[in-house]
């Protein structure tokens, strides 16, 4: 055996023999130095698989090894991985236009050799372009579930959505009709069709599914944005409501005069079968009963068309945005308050000028809902001030019967 392939195996044995001691390094990300395992730790170090940590009786694994182990287990991978296409691909050209020249000249250990570094250079660079989109799709798959907060898993969206647009520049650095023109040479060896072939049908399918993950992106961001401002305005209301606990929201979803929008539905009654003991269902159940045991031969499934229809190219009717009438006067009555300049602004009197059609409580109630949804620094600008009575039977609750809006 010659050098380098002693040094290997010397350095494989090396792994095997500390494999317990390794594997507690990888899990725990550290390992502490003492008198059972310091002679395999010094060997270790010698060997440039462990280096010291903040503390000087503490190692941890060199970024060579944690790498190699991450990219075999899948874990910890980060899919931003620093991808150079255009390089690889003057890389690549100049090891075949070497490759040809070792053949022609009939140099077979150069050719060998050359043919070798064009495997390692389109295999690392297809392999890396494949972890990144599995990590990246494991991620977006999850939500990003390794970060907790909804703002954080925006955050990660947007830098993952980034990376992926960075991505989609480098991927168009490589002009398949330049693959193709590999393949022109006359008397190709057939292991280097195979090998360029093979990276062609690799990257299409990189880019196709590139394509799809930069769609599930962009839908999960828009996801996250509505559940971050319904999780906003909820807590935005759970801290007014703990500021203000006399307060006590009506039930108006019975109300003759409460728009359609308040008002609740009567829900679903959803079952998994048909109920057989409903009378009024009986009587059809028996007579299909009877019916299907006066058969002889059963009835043949009708014949479905599976005939192609046409496929309709007509744009699509425009839909009008229609917006909440009361919405609009809740942010024409804020909007006043605004202009006021610091003057007390009252919403039962804006009720009585607009002459709205519904309860005075119920506007309360729509004005007071719809100011604990704005944001922290609009609500910082308008306060609030309800007026009203205490209910006789109930200790701290009131009745509110005015809200005046002023700009702070």
């Amino acid at each position: 055996m010659s050098f380098d392939r002693e040094q290997i195996a010397g350095l494989i044995r090396k792994l095997a023999g500390a494999d317990r001691l390794l594997a507690q390094t990888y899990i725990d990300g550290t390992v502490f130095v003492d008198d059972d395992n310091r002679t395999a730790i010094d060997s270790l170090k010698k060997a440039g698989i462990l280096r010291t940590a903040d503390v000087s009786d503490e190692y941890r694994l060199t970024g060579d090894v944690k790498r190699l182990i991450d990219r075999l287990l899948l874990r910890n991978q980060r899919y931003q991985q620093a991808i150079d296409l255009g390089k690889m691909i003057l890389t690549v050209e100049e090891d075949i236009e070497d490759y040809r020249r070792a053949l022609e000249r009939n140099e077979q250990d150069e050719a060998r050799y050359h043919l070798e570094q064009i495997d390692d250079t389109l295999y690392e660079a297809i392999e890396s372009l494949e972890t990144s989109l599995s990590v990246m799709f494991a991620a977006i798959t999850s939500q990003f579930g390794f970060v907790s907060s909804l703002n954080s898993k925006i955050r990660q969206n947007r830098r993952a959505l980034a990376y992926a647009q960075r991505l989609v520049q480098e991927l168009n650095q490589v002009d398949l009709n330049d693959c193709y023109d590999w393949l022109s040479w006359a008397a190709i060896p057939p292991e280097l069709s195979r090998k360029i072939i093979r990276f062609i049908d690799q990257y299409k399918s990189i880019v196709e599914r590139l394509t799809s993950i930069v769609a599930r992106m962009k839908t999960l961001l828009f996801t996250l944005r509505l559940q971050e401002q319904t999780a906003n305005r909820t807590r935005a209301m759970a801290q007014f409501l703990r500021q203000h606990p006399e307060w006590e929201p009506l039930d108006w979803s019975i109300e003759a005069a409460a728009p359609e929008l308040l008002r609740r539905g009567s829900g679903l009654n959803l079952s998994p079968g048909i109920d057989t003991a409903n009378p009024v269902l009986q009587a059809d159940l028996v007579e299909i009963v009877q019916e299907l045991r006066r058969q002889t031969k059963p009835l043949a499934p009708p014949s479905r068309d599976n005939a192609s229809a046409p496929l309709d190219t007509q744009m699509p009717e425009r839909i009008e945005y229609h917006r909440d009438l009361y919405e609009s006067h809740i942010e024409n009555l804020f909007a006043s308050a605004l202009e006021r300049q610091g003057r007390s602004t009252s919403a039962l009197q804006y009720w009585q000028g607009e002459g709205l059609e519904i309860k005075a409580e119920l506007w309360l109630d729509m004005v007071f809902a719809q100011y604990c949804c704005l944001p922290q620094r609009m609500r910082s600008v308008v306060a609030l001030e309800m007026q009203g009575e205490n209910l006789s039977d109930f200790n701290g609750n009131q009745v509110i019967h005015e809200i005046s809006l002023r700009r702070v």
